[in-house]
């Protein structure tokens, strides 16, 4: 896979992880382009025809002259044939507010169309014509337009301007209120992309499993304790749904503790300290483990909780200080690492897998808990057979939520 490809794949799971803030700042642009309408109300458009007087002869000669098209039309959107069009009208406007309403076009070599927006029917009709009629006086007569012109009016005209279209609001609204969803939907997908470049935190199971090299072993759901009795609760009623209950097993399979009857042994889960997603680990395994036949106990600095002299499995919860990762306690027989998606770093990661190994232990595995939603990868396979192996559709291993 491509450079870019991995850039457009990674920019668009991004925009999906972010898309809270892509659906706000669209929902903000849906109301400014809305708030932009109501503040520019829709223009009614009018149009009037205008049909060239014949040009004067030539001198001593008996056939018509030529007159330039282009000309006219200039002659038409000129200053003093809208000035004076812009003061037959009640209220008057001035001579900039006509030049962004009125737009003549020639539609023949002879026939010249004015057309003329205002912010109601009758204002633009009355604009159209205001214009036709101070166009068709200006060039029927040799004296020069006054500002003051009045009513004069010409003769001419081809088709007055009688009724206007547009103006509808609904349509506006709609109009102006898409185009400021779909500008801050992109605004909103830029600045998702920019976070994430941005954010060094590892999310995806494969990202982190190549921080330090080793298998994430399993996902799982965390279990949301706040205090004393929901970590009580967590021991005594936790019920796994059936993916989690898979993915513990798996743990402890993949860790070798789950043999009924077994030689004592022992685990360190080790977790960061305000990882609070992933601090449940170690009492889920635990609650986990003794529905099918083992008795463990949790070791909490030094401590035992719910002891018990026929116990198989002691579980000691580790949590580290990410920027200074000191373990203490004693040796286990395994070690593992807690995590959940989106909260630490390569570096920091990395920090921790040294301090392990200075510590003469050996980490069996990584657990992600809560892991991205929108990660298709595994964690078990190295980043050379990533590379030189087949692209194979992959299922979405999410994990089930916990209904309390």
């Amino acid at each position: 896979m491509s450079a870019q490809q991995l850039d457009v794949k990674k920019s668009w799971q991004a925009i999906r992880r972010q898309r809270l803030l892509v659906i706000v700042v669209a929902v903000v642009g849906l109301l400014l382009g809305v708030a932009y309408a109501f503040v520019r109300p829709p223009f009614y458009t009018a149009a009037a025809l205008v049909v060239l007087p014949p040009p004067p002869a030539a001198s001593g000669s008996t056939t018509a002259g030529s007159q330039s098209i282009e000309t006219q039309v200039y002659i038409a959107e000129s200053g003093p044939v809208l000035h004076s069009a812009g003061q037959n009208l009640a209220p008057a406007l001035t001579t900039e507010v006509v030049r962004e309403r009125v737009k003549a076009t020639a539609v023949t070599d002879d026939v010249i169309r004015i057309e003329a927006k205002g912010t109601t029917a009758k204002q633009s009709v009355q604009l159209a014509n205001a214009v036709a009629q101070v166009y068709l006086v200006f060039v029927t007569t040799d004296k020069q337009l006054p500002g003051d012109l009045g009513k004069r009016t010409g003769a001419r005209t081809l088709e007055s301007a009688t009724d206007a279209h547009g103006g509808n609001m609904l349509m506006h609204l709609g109009m102006y209120g898409g185009l400021g969803a779909l500008i801050g939907a992109i605004v909103g997908a830029i600045i998702a992309v920019a976070r994430a470049r941005g954010d060094r935190r590892l999310r995806l199971r494969d990202e982190i499993s190549d921080a330090v090299g080793l298998p994430v072993l399993a996902s799982v759901s965390s279990y949301p304790a706040q205090d004393p009795s929901d970590w009580a609760d967590l021991l005594e009623h936790y019920a796994p749904t059936a993916v989690d209950a898979w993915s513990l097993r798996k743990t402890l399979h993949h860790l070798g503790l789950d043999v009924k009857g077994g030689p004592p042994s022992s685990l360190t889960v080790i977790s960061f300290a305000d990882d609070d997603k992933a601090r449940s680990l170690g009492p889920q395994l635990a609650a986990f483990a003794s529905t099918f036949g083992i008795t463990s106990t949790l070791v909490i600095d030094q401590h035992h909780t719910g002891q018990d002299e026929d116990a198989t499995l002691d579980i000691y919860l580790t949590v580290v200080d990410r920027e200074d990762p000191q373990l203490a306690g004693d040796r286990t027989t395994r070690t593992v690492i807690a995590l959940s998606a989106g909260t630490v770093t390569a570096e920091e990661l990395a920090r921790l897998a040294v301090a392990t190994t200075a510590d003469d232990r050996t980490i069996d595995g990584i657990v992600v808990t809560d892991p991205d939603p929108f990660d298709r990868t595994i964690g078990r396979v190295s980043q050379s057979q990533r590379r030189s192996g087949s692209r194979l559709p992959t299922l979405l291993t999410g994990t089930a939520r916990r209904n309390r």
